[in-house]
């Protein structure tokens, strides 16, 4: 098997199990491997799955030998789902979703891809949408740095971006992006609910053709010397200014 035909890390698997129980989603997985201190460290949740699962210990050694290169902090999941859907579900999921929608531009480093998702999750958004071309896809790293919030994301793979966004724009979502000459006031962006918002690329940003599609551009004040945030970090900055505005 690949890298990408596994699940890894204990935060992970444990969050994915975690909202099977409370919301009864479908597992992900069917067999999971264990070294004995990481089940020691699950028994809890283990307990409560019983045999939905197919659980196996194995020795650190074996699961290095599964998956090279790793670090697997002694879990291993193996796939049968993926996170990500494409245009169609996006479609059937846009009848009932909320917002806001975060859609990210190119983001091609599965580190920053991780984090972002792990940011929007932590700030409540439930719905994010990656292009199919010149993007990182939900692979093993990603999911091990999102640290379980893939579990509770629904995200979308899409073909392009210009004609889901004027779909969006129709269905009353207004667009916010950021730059460094934006000009709008945050406070005069509409309720948090009502938001799509596009994050761009790690070194060129957004593509010219979304920003046209921007309802609002808004800057984020910078004070230093340097002139740039990692998209990580300023995708957390615009989340937390957009979701907690005085109104």
């Amino acid at each position: 098997m690949s890298r990408s035909d596994y699940i890894y890390g204990r935060r992970n698997i444990r969050e994915i199990l975690e909202r099977y129980l409370d919301q009864g989603s479908e597992l992900p997985f069917q067999e999971l491997w264990l070294t004995p201190g990481a089940k020691k460290e699950l028994q809890d949740i283990l307990s409560e799955i019983g045999n939905k699962i197919k659980i196996q210990e194995a020795s650190p050694g074996k699961l290095d030998r599964m998956l090279p290169g790793v670090n697997h902090q002694g879990v291993l999941a193996s796939r049968i789902l993926l996170h990500t859907g494409d245009k169609k579900s996006f479609d059937e999921h846009l009848e009932t979703c909320k917002g806001p929608i975060l859609v990210l531009d190119r983001i091609q480093d599965p580190g920053n891809l991780g984090n972002i998702l792990r940011t929007a999750e932590c700030f409540g958004v439930e719905t994010v949408l990656i292009p199919e071309r010149d993007s990182s896809g939900i692979t093993p790293v990603v999911e091990k740095v999102a640290s379980g919030a893939l579990a509770y994301l629904n995200v979308f793979r899409v073909g392009n971006l210009v004609q889901i966004l004027e779909k969006l724009q129709k269905r009353n979502f207004w667009v916010v992006s950021t730059s460094d000459r934006g000009e709008e006031d945050w406070a005069k962006v509409p309720p948090w609910e009502e938001l799509v918002i596009l994050m761009g690329n790690e070194g060129e940003g957004l593509k010219r053709i979304l920003m046209e599609k921007s309802d609002f551009t808004v800057r984020i004040p910078l004070h230093g010397h340097i002139s740039s945030l990692n998209v990580t970090v300023a995708t957390g900055i615009v989340l937390d200014r957009l979701k907690n505005r005085p109104r």
